[in-house]
């Protein structure tokens, strides 16, 4: 039976383009919203052929073609992307998508999960339901119980304005156990052209091999939106996905996104000999420091792993300590000298600004990390204290948060004010690490030199041409800088 229902899942318009983790213009890193096109493979898996994907950031949409598009495609569901940063963007999308006639318009990400009442009390009755969590099976469950005129009370995972304006809270929904259960997510309905790695003219995807997370980090909320428990996707699994996005969809490189993509290590010599026998491939991966040793990162080297992105956080024992890393100064410095070993390269991903943070820690670690580490890349970006993460209670219950303007939660912009350090001298000290780190000859001639290998190796020397000009421009521009 074809189901009639139109669904649209948006990430909205941004009214102002912020500067992001991802989105320097020297790392260049657009990946798709893989969990939109989860939801989009299960619906569609489950009769609907009536949906859409509208990644309005990766297309540049404004809101105003936003609002001409609903016009067109007059969708009865909108299920907006949600993140602390763009919640107001979200907010905006769902009164645009009430006016136009929308049925039903919903918000699923990190923020709602974790501040359900303030997400639906902000939106002045734009927005009828939240997804809490993992929304794959309760999305399509919902729009079930709607398409057959059932009630909403029995659909696990979601919040809703009841009687008397109060959040009625439905139980959570269970976690997916099985992984491997879950379709590909729908790519073809994404403009798979428009995603880049590090300035690449060449398009990329980002894969997840796992969710959830037993480590506890205060400042991550990771655990809270997937639940402590830790569930991989099989080898065999991932390597038939990466088969498929560089044989059916032409795509060489990938990034492996998820957080634990170390936790095992019999798991990652699996994969990593399954994707050996997918030639022509490249691909990086998010790392704790504590795991990969020099045999695990040689056999990733050999299988096309061109980068790792790793959560170094601090050089300070006691803050890694504070925020409970559980990591060591001595295993991060044993993980970037086994890079160097395996000719890997690196990118050490710091944050400034967590509890114990003074001036001398912060020149501390950036000394370390030049002289000590010397990864290929760095990350600098200030503490953010997330809604659902432990940073953030404790943060709140101090009054420390200096920032409710949650657009400029963005790791850029300093948001917590701590003991010896003004948020003005925050930002000041953070453009000082990045100037400190990248405006040295040893590094640029390094970072020139490693394109040009890799771009020949890849795609060609016009594209190291490409590579460079878009590296160095980010660079010499330092946008960042003036970002802050």
């Amino acid at each position: 039976m074809v189901l009639r229902v139109k669904i649209l899942l948006l990430v909205p318009p941004a009214k102002h383009k912020e500067v992001t983790k991802y989105h320097l213009t020297f790392l260049n890193f657009t990946a798709p919203p893989l969990g939109l096109g989860y939801i989009a493979a299960v619906l569609e898996e489950n009769g609907y052929s009536k949906v859409r994907i509208l990644d309005c950031s990766a297309l540049d949409y404004t809101f105003e073609i936003y609002r001409k598009y609903l016009k067109r495609f007059t969708p009865d569901f909108i299920g907006i992307q949600t993140l602390t940063p763009n919640l107001y963007d979200a907010l905006q999308a769902a009164r645009i998508a009430k006016e136009e006639g929308a049925r039903i318009v919903a918000l699923g990400g990190y923020h709602p999960t974790a501040m359900p009442d303030e997400s639906i009390q902000l939106s002045n009755g734009n927005v009828d339901v939240v997804f809490r969590g993992e929304a794959e099976y309760s999305v399509t469950e919902f729009i079930q119980n709607l398409e057959r005129g059932r009630d909403w009370a029995q659909v696990k995972g979601i919040s809703y304005l009841g009687k008397n304006n109060q959040v009625i809270h439905n139980p959570p929904a269970s976690i997916i156990h099985d992984l491997d259960s879950l379709p590909l997510p729908a790519r073809h309905l994404l403009p798979m052209e428009k995603y880049r790695i590090f300035g690449s003219s060449f398009p990329a995807t980002s894969v997840i091999t796992s969710r959830g997370c037993p480590f506890s980090c205060d400042f991550c909320s990771v655990s809270a939106f997937y639940n402590q428990k830790w569930r991989p996707r099989s080898p065999e699994k991932i390597a038939e996905e990466i088969r498929f996005l560089r044989e059916v969809m032409d795509l060489k490189a990938t990034a492996f996104v998820d957080d634990l993509f170390f936790i095992s290590k019999r798991r990652v010599k699996q994969l990593v000999k399954a994707l050996s026998e997918i030639k022509d491939i490249y691909w990086g991966a998010t790392t704790r420091a504590d795991v990969g040793d020099l045999e695990l990162l040689t056999l990733m080297r050999k299988a096309g792993c061109r980068l790792v992105f790793v959560g170094v956080e601090s050089g300070s024992q006691a803050i890694l300590d504070q925020i409970h890393k559980r990591t060591s100064i001595a295993q991060v410095e044993r993980y970037f000298d086994n890079t160097k070993k395996a000719h890997m390269d690196s990118l050490a991903s710091l944050s400034f600004g967590f509890p114990g943070e003074t001036k001398q820690t912060i020149i501390n670690t950036v000394k370390w990390v030049i002289n000590r580490l010397d990864p290929s890349l760095a990350l600098f970006t200030l503490a953010t204290p997330y809604p659902g993460t432990n940073f953030y209670q404790e943060m709140r219950s101090l009054g420390k948060i200096k920032e409710h303007d949650y657009s400029k939660y963005n790791l850029f912009y300093p948001i917590t004010e701590m003991s010896g350090l003004s948020r003005e001298e925050m930002k000041e000290i953070t453009k000082w690490a990045y100037k400190r780190f990248y405006l040295r000859l040893r590094k640029i001639l390094q970072n020139t030199f490693r394109e040009l290998s890799y771009s020949m190796e890849s795609y060609g020397f016009g594209q190291f041409l490409h590579n460079s000009s878009v590296f160095a421009k980010g660079i010499i521009n330092m946008k960042i800088l003036t970002s802050m």
